[in-house]
């Protein structure tokens, strides 16, 4: 047999094929890309959750009984990337009452991880029914019960009768508003009446004494400042604001004053 004829059927190498290497190189590198992604966001959530588990603990303890189940929503991109930062960007604190009669809801930002210092601004809402208000040392004192309606409230007062000297009950409704740089309710009467009807007297000259005020500031935390109070015939509800609160149960037991 020829040269020529051995060459031919003499097996010639094959040309490694680059492309194909590269992709399977490039897929494996994108699915542990992916994989990478998938365990980061089930870590991501595995420390928000436990996070948010302990402060809804931690919360509870500091706040009793009275505020029921408290529920703590961490908000913010990576809780990771937070951790690492040192501050949650952002938090929800809500509870709805042990009994319903009292319930909040708070928007909290830049709360330190090492739960020292203090929060970055806070605002959100207090709720109340009229069993719970009626139960203040503020309302107790000024001698009667108060009752919800729609954007006022009604209280009971004593009126005496001039010339006969004779005391009367009376039915006063008022509207209610903040004041004092948001550290008051004031209670402003619109109408009063007595509730014997059978009496008829024009108490408009003397609805001006029926007016009374109640410092909330004496049970917020200091520096905690009311924006807004709204009734309805269920309850009433406060709108809370402060520029940061201290991390510490000695700090946010501070209660602020309305001398």
């Amino acid at each position: 047999m020829s040269d020529i004829d051995s060459d031919f059927f003499e097996a010639k190498p094959v040309a490694r094929r680059r492309g194909r290497g590269f992709g399977i190189f490039l897929f494996v590198l994108v699915g542990l890309v992916v994989v990478l992604g998938i365990l980061a966001v089930v870590a991501d959530l595995v420390v928000r959750t436990v996070a948010e588990d302990q402060a809804e603990k931690q919360i509870s303890q500091q706040l009793g009984d009275a505020a029921g189940p408290v529920d703590v929503q961490i908000g913010g991109f990576s809780m990771l990337w937070q951790l690492v930062q040192g501050s949650i960007d952002q938090a929800t604190i809500s509870s709805a009452g042990s009994s319903g009669g009292l319930s909040f809801d708070f928007d909290v930002r830049d709360v330190p991880t090492d739960l020292s210092g203090s929060t970055g601004a806070i605002t959100g809402t207090v709720t109340a029914d009229s069993a719970t208000v009626n139960g203040l040392a503020a309302v107790q004192e000024s001698g009667g019960a108060i009752s919800f309606g729609d954007g006022q409230v009604t209280y009971a007062r004593d009126f005496t009768i001039p010339l006969v000297n004779t005391v009367v009950p009376v039915d006063v409704v008022a509207t209610p508003s903040i004041t004092s740089e948001g550290r008051v309710i004031s209670l402003t009467p619109t109408t009063a009446s007595l509730r014997d009807t059978s009496v008829s007297l024009d108490l408009a000259p003397f609805i001006g004494g029926y007016a009374f005020d109640v410092c909330a500031a004496q049970y917020l935390p200091q520096g905690t400042t009311l924006t807004g109070v709204a009734v309805t015939s269920s309850a009433a509800t406060l709108d809370v604001t402060s520029p940061g609160l201290p991390i510490s149960s000695s700090g946010i037991g501070t209660k602020g004053s309305c001398s």
